[in-house]
């Protein structure tokens, strides 16, 4: 099997709802299932400050209103299997809803704050009167690596030595990959814009937005189309999309202005799956280099540098008008903060689109933000950089800080 097909296995997956509360669900769903029945069973879900400040508020999917953590570890506990990955909670229904949150209100199921873990990292103890039982997630959203019960540990993997497939380590190694995948590749890399792009008109159903000509700019359309899958999606659309890096608005912000703009210049498929593999390909380059959960909005500062990257390509222009669109991207996107998951990052989701496209655009016409601007390096990788040092060494203690505030 090649490095692209297995990459995209691994980072280009659906998920049902956001991530954070999918893996709540999933690591309940595989901590219930070492147990003969569920039904006395007591959860306590134990996650970082990223896992919990990201779902917080929201929607869990099929629900209308429903929102948070505990209510989709209470959902689990009734109805979530793990068989589904991050969409564990594929069967659950609206009759779920108040028996979860009477589960809830008796006291057994609780999710707490580790506050000195951050990125991925998700711990699930359950006990009834016989039994207990624990489950670990940690690094990516669906990675299980540790599973005890009754006091022995019955399966542990080693992140450190898991065959992850690694980001690609430098920006020649994005192109050569895109340029050689192969037809099964091509055709995943289009499944994921098709399948983003289903959710954005499943929202838009007949809505018009005809002020001022928006609905004859391909701007508004791919800023509108990123609004509406992602507030569809934080809301609790039951409809899947395609994640990549672990995040589903970062798969939005990947692939909708790709493939929109595709669809405009009426590009070959061919054609649009390699930039979608571009796109796809950069977020992992970035996300590598800032942290798979960080305090700043992937969406903005990874996924819209990876869009631009992909719309620039598809525009044919050159490696070093790909590289600068990413660049202009960051020097306009750093530092919008990651509040949570919710509602409002359809907002943040389309000012990525939006940035994406004029970025490119401006890369194309030798406009786009130069060398040694601010934050912007010599390079792209001294840019990812700089924005890593502020975000580590600069924001120490902002997730606690924004937990703090939110949770109020």
């Amino acid at each position: 099997m090649s490095y692209l097909k297995k990459f995209l296995d691994q980072e280009v997956v659906p998920a049902l709802g956001c991530t954070e509360p999918a893996a709540v669900a999933l690591v309940v769903a595989k901590v219930k299932e070492l147990f003969n029945d569920a039904k006395d069973l007591e959860v306590e879900v134990k996650v970082s400050t990223n896992v919990f400040k990201n779902g917080m508020y929201v929607g869990i999917p099929g629900l209308d209103g429903e929102k948070g953590n505990q209510l989709a570890a209470a959902l689990s506990l009734l109805c979530g299997k793990s068989r589904y990955g991050l969409e564990a909670l594929k069967d659950c229904s609206p009759e779920y809803t108040n028996m979860a949150k009477e589960l809830i209100k008796n006291g057994r199921v609780k999710v707490t704050c580790i506050t000195d873990k951050d990125g991925v990292y998700l711990e699930a103890h359950a006990r009834n009167k016989s039994h207990q039982g624990y489950c670990i997630i940690e690094g990516h959203h669906d990675m299980i690596t540790e599973i005890g019960f009754d006091g022995k540990v019955v399966f542990k993997k080693d992140v450190s030595t898991e065959a992850l497939i690694p980001a690609p380590e430098s920006i020649d190694e994005i192109f050569e990959l895109a340029e050689a995948a192969s037809p099964e590749e091509l055709k995943k890399a289009y499944k994921s814009y098709e399948l983003n792009k289903n959710m954005a008109e499943f929202a838009l159903g007949k809505r018009r937005y005809t002020c001022l000509g928006a609905e004859n700019s391909i701007e508004s359309k791919i800023r509108r189309y990123c609004i509406e899958a992602s507030g569809a999606r934080m809301s609790g659309v039951k409809k899947p999309i395609m994640s990549t890096g672990g995040s589903g608005n970062q798969g939005i912000a990947t692939t909708i202005p790709v493939g929109l703009v595709g669809e405009k210049i009426k590009a070959s498929r061919k054609k649009v799956s390699k930039a979608l593999i571009l796109s796809h390909l950069f977020v992992s380059y970035i996300k590598a280099r800032l942290g798979r959960l960080t305090p700043t909005c992937g969406a903005a500062n990874a996924a819209a540098p990876a869009a631009a990257a992909g719309i620039t390509y598809l525009l044919d222009g050159s490696k070093e008008q790909i590289i600068n669109a990413a660049q202009t991207v960051l020097a306009g996107a750093t530092g919008m903060l990651c509040d949570g998951a919710k509602e409002s990052c359809a907002f943040k989701v389309g000012f990525s689109g939006s940035l994406a496209f004029s970025s490119a655009l401006l890369a194309l016409e030798g406009r786009g933000v130069k060398n040694n601007q601010g934050l912007v390096g010599e390079s792209i990788e001294e840019t990812l950089k700089n924005i890593k040092t502020v975000s580590t060494a600069g924001m120490p203690d902002i997730e606690n800080v924004i937990i703090n505030l939110i949770a109020k």
